[in-house]
């Protein structure tokens, strides 16, 4: 099995198939490859003939409050950095 820095682009896993609801399983292997579970989320792009499934990535959190990135105020992050690092002088 490969892993997700060593996959090509293109690389095939086998084939998928639509079922009577609508959906696609995405095989096995690429989704431990991709280490993709229950409830990661795509964008649905159409190529041409083709569909593309773009990963969404859940957004990141700083470690020393849990807050998301859009919960900090750019001044108070900037702030706080600069005491961390220069110990408030």
């Amino acid at each position: 099995m490969s892993s997700v820095d060593d996959a090509s682009d293109g690389e095939e896993y086998g084939e998928a198939e639509i079922n009577h609801r609508g959906r696609l399983t995405i095989p096995k292997e690429l989704r431990d490859d991709l280490q993709l579970g229950a409830g990661a989320t795509f964008t649905v792009v159409r190529d041409g003939t083709d569909i593309r499934l773009v990963r969404q990535l859940p957004e990141l959190e700083t470690l020393s409050s849990g807050k998301s990135r859009d919960e900090w105020e750019a001044a108070e992050a900037f702030r706080d950095a600069g005491e961390a690092t220069f110990g408030g002088r």
